[in-house]
């Protein structure tokens, strides 16, 4: 049996000065946490994403605060986007920040980026009505640095698209709209224009698009309208000839309206649409989940995979939107889909209930049974340092660090006649561990040894097409574990591991790969 030993990353905070709470050797070095996400105050959603002449721009929260990288590994702070104004468009009066909506390119005006949204408030709607009656409204950027914005005063001014209601006649936060080549017309949902915005813009209602009240959990449903959606489509891997398969993003629970499920966290419904503009209809095998950490398994219960899950414990990634691709429209358009989200925050006591941070971005494609698939973007790995590999048939290693990049095969038997697991972060007392077992149907995560308040679970996603079994891909930033099993099942779960957790040990396992990782070079 063989030994490996990779020293532990260097315990350095990245550039800036990050408030995370807890221990200093708890401050992630990878993950982009500064102060408006890390602490407590300001929504930390992504408002809205664009990658635009090679800057990958994110927008998290209310104010619209900016993160920008070109790399989406090195990220830093840019000028915020739109801003709260005092507007009076149609007899309304507000003065409070946009709501999160979302961000694309006008092909009309040379590609200008622009922001569309909601105010979060008003103190009287449109026309006399209601206060929560506000228009849909766009704005967009006055340079390509996305550092200055439209106003009422500029050249071009705000954009007013169609008045809704609060309560609500497009969900809160409104998806990004797209162009569909059949009739080239612009789509925001229940809404279609041959114009995005300006003289030739004609919004005009078609109908709603969707209707849904179920949750990945039988005993789950929706209660409110669908939240910080957005769809997706022209997927590499669709198995569909036209690849005109969508995907719907949407945070169920929490302030995303669910009972009995999610806790927030970021779902997806598979869906077909026989013609633009007609409604879409369900495909695939339902609503899925995007990331797991928010499910737990039922102490008491005897039932198999998710019957046997419980979707109400804290949450650890959701409100996520897409980016990657120069092209706008990641609906009919082929390009990159990155998704990055918001992690956190945790509930462990070290936290104090905070401790936020942007994700780190995930590459995503559909399989041939039109479910997500999900990995780690190829450019985290320029922050790869040490290489250490074994394929023991039965490891015992001592080969991480408090950040590390881990890649673990197991043999397609796990559960059934094997124990297979893998544990992170370990100090010979306590570790983070991940344990696939298909006799439950489930791949559980476990760090409440180091300070989670509760094992977390999902489902165990097929082995391999190609036979390979399953494959556990894990980057571990100190206090931020980000997991994707088989490309499928997906968890962010936060740990408080000891400054000497520098271990990784696998059992069960055909070969591992560790690799230490230096920090992102974040700069706020």
């Amino acid at each position: 049996m063989r030994s490996l030993v990779l020293p532990a990353a260097p315990l350095l905070l990245a550039s800036g000065a990050f408030s995370f709470p807890g221990p200093a050797h708890l401050t992630p070095g990878i993950h982009f946490a500064p102060d408006h996400v890390g602490e407590a105050g300001g929504w930390h959603d992504i408002a809205g994403s664009m990658t635009h002449k090679g800057v990958h721009h994110i927008y998290m929260g209310t104010g619209w605060n900016h993160h920008l990288s070109s790399d989406l590994v090195n990220w830093e702070m840019g000028a915020p986007g739109p801003q709260a104004l005092e507007e009076t468009y149609a007899g309304m009066y507000s003065n409070t920040d946009p709501c999160s909506g979302f961000l694309t390119k006008d092909p009309d005006d040379n590609n200008r980026v622009c922001a569309g949204f909601r105010q979060c408030g008003s103190d009287q709607g449109v026309s006399g009505m209601n206060p929560w009656d506000v228009p849909m409204e766009m704005r967009c950027a006055l340079d390509d640095d996305l550092s200055s914005w439209a106003t009422l005063d500029t050249s071009p001014a705000i954009d007013y698209l169609f008045n809704v209601s609060w309560y609500r006649s497009i969900p809160y936060d409104p998806a990004r709209p797209w162009w569909d080549p059949i009739d080239n017309q612009h789509y925001l949902l229940m809404y279609t224009s041959p114009a995005l915005r300006g003289p030739k813009m004609d919004w005009k209602y078609v109908g709603d698009v969707f209707t849904s009240n179920s949750t990945v959990l039988q005993d789950g449903f929706l209660s409110k309208e669908f939240v910080t959606i957005d769809f997706l489509g022209s997927f590499d891997n669709d198995p569909d000839p036209s690849k005109r398969t969508l995907v719907m993003l949407n945070n169920v629970g929490g302030n995303g309206g669910g009972d009995g499920c999610c806790s927030g966290t970021t779902s997806y419904f598979a869906l077909n649409q026989e013609g633009p503009g007609e409604p879409f209809t369900e495909t695939g095998g339902g609503q899925d989940m995007v990331d797991w950490g928010s499910f737990t398994p039922k102490a008491d219960s005897t039932a198999v995979g998710l019957d046997r899950l419980d979707g109400t414990a804290s949450r650890g990634f959701s409100m996520a939107r897409t980016l990657g691709s120069e092209e706008p429209n990641q609906v009919f358009a082929p390009g990159r889909r990155v998704l990055i989200g918001w992690t956190g925050p945790d509930d462990a006591d070290v936290f104090q209930g905070v401790g936020s941070a942007q994700s780190l971005p995930r590459e995503l494609d559909l399989a041939s049974d039109k479910s997500l698939t999900q990995r780690f973007v190829p450019e985290l790995q320029t922050l790869r340092e040490k290489h250490q590999s074994t394929s023991d048939a039965s490891p015992e290693m001592d080969v991480g660090g408090l950040q590390a990049e881990v890649y673990a095969v197991f043999p397609e038997t796990c559960g059934a006649t094997a124990d297979c697991s893998l544990s992170l972060l370990s100090d010979g007392k306590a570790a983070t561990t991940i344990t696939l077992n298909s006799d439950i149907g489930l791949v559980t995560v476990d760090a409440t040894s180091q300070g989670n308040t509760a094992v977390r679970a999902g489902p165990m996603p097929p082995p391999k097409e190609d036979g390979g079994g399953y494959a556990i891909h894990a980057i571990v930033d100190r206090s931020i574990l980000e997991i994707i099993v088989n490309n499928r099942t997906a968890f962010v779960v936060y740990a408080a591991p000891d400054e000497t957790a520098t271990g990784v040990a696998g059992t069960g396992v055909s070969k591992v790969d560790v690799w230490a990782l230096k920090d992102a070079q974040n700069v706020i």
